[in-house]
């Protein structure tokens, strides 16, 4: 573990939802007759871990220092489920060989899903940030990608949900079929009517396997042209930047001091955990993400093992790789001595060769940050990236 930084997040995984939307590549499920029998291995995944723990890291020299400091509940639609089994949850983190004291906890959510009654338990388990799924504020694109409610009920359940959070963040796609300048123009309109404290508005990226590619390559839908994809983005970092929103990740917002600490992790390479269905991982130098089958996860589960599908012990390079692939999604970028102190030579060789091919679109002073135009083409920056990883391949610094 890393003694510096001993705060450690948690991702939870819970793949139930009403609907399947069109665009989704996610692992979930519409079968709500398994809810029980996957919480009950949830928890036994947990023992698992809660075990490892003890046989691994609980030691005088870290004992009472590990502290989980994040938890997001993702999925799937988390807020579908009975609320009771989030708080089962909950209390068998709570009785984890490490320090369950979370400062920020995300629920994510669509707004048909909620109802006073859920909202006020949410409260009551110390949930303190609620991450909606807008997507549009357009009806008619929000039926086509059967998401099964409409600006109505966004508007009621926000407010309803404003007596209880203080932290609320909007989730957005662009591009999405029959999306246009009109559609966007509204949306960004309502967030400045709304107010959420925190704006993440994401390209849809058609590259996975899903209803809505099927129906693209039959020729019965259509995206948007690029033309309009370029104008719109520069169009919402315009007008969000107006609101007072501070973009600190190339597709993520806030207001002061809103910034999502648990995806903060994720980004600065930190230590996290993750629990249930795909949850991925990383701590200690090792990558791991769970397996995505459910027959899987429950046959790996009843034989006492912890149901990854792929386990790496990172090497140092890996390590760099995925520091500068992570980190330079944040606008502010990755402090130099820190990158320095971390790996030494092997940084400033890779720098080299990653200079070379990007010192166009990369600035470094204190930090090594991606500039305006790399921002712009950051799928280039992250070939580059990989690029310079072949280059150092077998290098021993």
């Amino acid at each position: 573990m890393n003694t510096k930084n001993n705060n450690i997040g948690l991702y939870i995984h819970i793949p139930f939802c009403k609907s399947k939307c069109l665009y989704c590549d996610y692992p979930s499920t519409t079968n709500n007759r398994i809810q029980d029998k996957y919480f009950e291995y949830l928890l036994k995944e947990i023992d698992l871990y809660n075990l490892e723990i003890k046989q691994n890291y609980i030691n005088e020299k870290y004992k009472n220092t590990l502290k989980i400091s994040t938890v997001f509940l993702g999925g799937g639609t988390p807020t579908y489920v009975d609320v009771k089994q989030i708080d089962r949850v909950f209390r068998k983190l709570n009785n984890l060989n490490i320090e369950f004291d979370p400062f920020e906890i995300t629920i994510e959510s669509n707004p048909e899903t909620l109802n006073k009654e859920k909202l006020h338990e949410y409260y009551s388990l110390g949930i303190n940030r609620l991450s909606l799924g807008i997507q549009t504020f357009d009806n008619d694109i929000l039926k086509i990608m059967n998401r099964l409610y409409d600006n109505e009920i966004i508007e009621r359940n926000y407010y309803l949900a404003r007596r209880y959070f203080s932290n609320i963040n909007f989730d957005f796609i662009l591009g999405l079929p029959g999306d246009n300048m009109k559609v966007l123009e509204n949306n960004l309109k309502l967030i400045e009517k709304l107010k959420p404290d925190h704006v993440s508005y994401y390209m849809f990226d058609d590259d996975h396997d899903t209803p809505l590619k099927r129906l693209l390559e039959k020729g019965k839908m259509k995206l948007p042209e690029y033309e309009y994809i370029e104008n719109g983005f520069n169009l919402i970092i315009e007008e969000l930047n107006k609101m007072g929103y501070k973009r600190y990740e190339i597709s993520n917002w806030a207001k002061e001091g809103y910034e999502c600490k648990h995806n903060l992790i994720y980004w600065n390479n930190e230590n996290y955990h993750g629990f249930g269905l795909s949850a991925g991982g990383h701590y200690n130098n090792i990558r791991y993400t769970k397996t995505w089958d459910f027959k899987e996860y429950f046959e790996k589960i009843d034989n006492n093992q912890i149901p990854y599908d792929y386990y790496n012990e990172n090497i140092l390079l890996d390590e760099l790789t995925e520091e500068l692939f992570m980190g330079l999604r944040l606008i502010y970028g990755i402090s130099v001595e820190k990158l320095k102190n971390k790996y030494g030579k092997l940084y400033e060789e890779f720098s080299k060769n990653l200079f070379q091919g990007a010192s166009d679109l990369i600035e470094v002073d204190e930090r090594i940050r991606m500039n305006e135009k790399g921002l712009d083409l950051s799928k280039m920056v992250f070939e580059k990236i990989l690029e310079a990883r072949e280059t150092m391949k077998g290098y021993e610094g």
